[in-house]
């Protein structure tokens, strides 16, 4: 056999047998702890786990599960709520399809809130306290500790600590939907009368102002 021949029988046969480099998972989004049933992706979830962008999570009564994230940031997530865990422009987004939230947001780096086309987070990336629940419809969003900004539509409004917004949410008229895409991203904020299609409307104030409050991943307690 020619030099070149035994060259390349060789060259092949390193190449069939050369280990194979092992493709790099995902990192972890954050951590994950549980006080009762929750599942992700729906298997049951341990008392402590990693999760990861693109899980689904969801809660059984008398349950109660929290994520932590890197900068302090977390979310509480109570009994009965299905959400998902996403990420856009170095940002984590929650989508909240039925239940509510609670999110603590410490870093400059806001955690994104979506409920059908509304989009709640800290304004201007500053440090914020708010609850998100999100059934049938209806929207609240109360601010705790901070200023929660909500957009939907061509609308936005900046609950103050201590106020409450309270919205509906409904879809469009039905339209022809092109392909791959859905009609049911195309939700509008609806408002009271007193809203003057300037903002969204702004119900009274429901709870006394609270300043510096903190959350517990450990113990899915948030104390202020």
């Amino acid at each position: 056999m020619k030099v070149n021949g035994i060259l390349a029988v060789a060259l092949c046969l390193m190449l069939v047998f050369a280990p194979v480099a092992p493709v790099s998972a995902s990192p972890a989004a954050g951590k994950m702890i549980t006080k009762g049933t929750a599942e992700i992706n729906g298997v049951a979830a341990p008392a402590v786990t990693s999760v990861f962008v693109g899980d689904r999570i969801a809660t059984e009564k008398e349950t109660t599960t929290s994520l932590s994230f890197s900068g302090g940031d977390a979310v509480v997530i109570p009994q009965l709520t299905k959400a998902a865990l996403g990420e856009r422009d170095g940002h984590f987004v929650v989508n909240l399809e039925d239940g509510s939230v609670s999110v603590m947001n410490k870093s400059h780096r806001s955690i994104i809130i979506e409920a059908h086309g509304a989009r709640i987070q800290a304004a201007s990336n500053l440090p914020a306290f708010y609850q998100v629940a999100f059934h049938d419809n209806a929207l609240r969003v109360t601010a705790l500790g901070g200023v929660a900004r909500v957009e939907a539509g061509s609308r936005s409004s900046e609950v103050q600590p201590g106020s409450t917004l309270e919205a509906t949410l409904a879809p469009n008229p039905p339209q022809p939907v092109a392909s791959g895409g859905s009609s049911a991203a195309n939700w509008l904020l609806i408002g009271s009368a007193a809203a003057g299609g300037t903002g969204l409307a702004l119900g009274a104030v429901a709870i006394a102002k609270v300043n510096n409050c903190a959350l517990s991943p450990a113990t899915n307690t948030i104390s202020c």
